[in-house]
């Protein structure tokens, strides 16, 4: 990903493209931290989106483990802290050079990467909700939907604009698909599971309605994803790989297996109750299918992006905000397995999705000790 915040609004040229830009080690944070600290972009927003979906994931271990109720709790605290943290250094930025931010946004390059802003919102909604409703249902019920409703709205906005202004650009741009395109489509899809989980807590009217929303965000999600990454693989598949430092990027679509999958198991077991019998066993299947077909491609694609990830760092990948891609779509895939699995009793996609979890927390672990050292004074 990309550790600049975005090029000036006049020319544009003072800095590369975001990928272009995560090409070049020297511009990284690790040789210049303090510059990383002042101009902070959208590109950080994953590590409030990891760390999220660390704490439900965690949690949805703990009736089993009851001791990983203290440790979601942590890691809680510990997302909102990232969220508190990259939040205010992105706003400071942005009030401090409103040129630099306009231009963010502006550049097709860095627009994708405000789909993290909301992804990173959502994250820590859906995890507040699901570890600190048990303490304190109330403000977290709150929190949650307040984080839903903005992470939405500028999710569905990154969703249908960077594609009206794709098929707008310049036939040089059309023609390089990249899987960073993902970012802008991904976040109604993470609107989707967090609101089936959300519809828990209205009365059956308005939970029906949120669950015709839930539904719309999934199937705008799911066709956006499907023909953005096909046309990303088809351009890897011919030998195009990204640039090194945007290697992590190729994880991406694995954020829409997961989520999908969970997405469509929460929107399934919130139906029941709200919706006629027969129209909820009609949807088992179609449920069923899709979560076994979106799982299966998403571990394909998990094997595809670990042989490109290995190869970056054989090439000498160095850290950056991008590494912070390894987190969210192991953690979506881990919660899809769970959701699956529990839904339609398989204990083993169980066992799979605690794998999954385990993983997560080590990546999660080292992309938090390497992001602070990053941003530590005179390193």
């Amino acid at each position: 990903m990309t550790t600049t915040a975005a090029r000036p609004a006049a020319a544009l040229s003072s800095a590369p493209p975001a990928a272009e830009y995560a090409a070049h080690p020297a511009a990284h944070p690790a040789a210049h931290p303090a510059a990383a600290a002042r101009h902070v972009g959208p590109q950080w927003f994953p590590a409030a989106m990891g760390t999220g979906i660390l704490a439900t994931c965690t949690e949805q271990f703990a009736p089993a483990v009851p001791v990983l109720h203290a440790v979601s709790l942590a890691v809680l605290l510990l997302a909102w802290a990232v969220l508190a943290v990259v939040g205010t250094a992105f706003v400071r930025s942005a009030l401090r050079s409103p040129d630099r931010f306009r231009a963010s946004v502006a550049d097709l390059a860095v627009f994708p990467f405000y789909g993290t802003l909301a992804m990173g919102l959502l994250a820590v909604g859906s995890a507040t909700l699901a570890v600190a409703g048990r303490h304190a249902p109330e403000p977290a019920t709150a929190a949650a939907w307040t984080l839903w409703t903005v992470g939405t709205l500028l999710g569905v906005f990154t969703a249908l604009v960077h594609p009206v202004r794709l098929l707008a650009a310049a036939p040089a741009v059309r023609g390089r698909p990249t899987f960073l395109w993902g970012l802008p489509v991904v976040p109604p899809m993470v609107s989707a599971a967090g609101g089936g989980v959300l519809a828990g807590t209205l009365p059956p009217r308005a939970a029906t309605a949120m669950l015709l929303v839930c539904a719309a965000l999934f199937l705008l999600a799911l066709g956006l994803g499907t023909a953005v990454f096909a046309l990303a693989y088809g351009r890897l598949l011919r030998g195009h790989e990204p640039p090194l430092q945007g290697s992590a990027a190729v994880w991406i679509p694995l954020g829409v297996a997961g989520q999908s999958t969970a997405a469509a198991n929460f929107l399934l077991v919130a139906a029941d109750g709200v919706t006629p019998p027969a129209l909820l066993a009609a949807l088992g299947g179609p449920v069923a299918v899709h979560s076994a077909l979106a799982l299966g491609l998403g571990a394909a694609a998990g094997v595809l992006a670990l042989g490109v990830t290995v190869r970056a760092l054989r090439r000498g990948m160095v850290f950056g905000p991008g590494w912070w891609s390894f987190t969210f779509p192991v953690g979506t895939m881990s919660l899809g397995a769970f959701a699956f699995g529990t839904a339609f009793d398989l204990p083993w996609l169980v066992a799979v999705s605690a794998v999954l979890c385990a993983c997560l927390a080590g990546t999660v672990a080292l992309c938090l000790v390497r992001s602070v050292r990053s941003w530590l004074p005179g390193r």
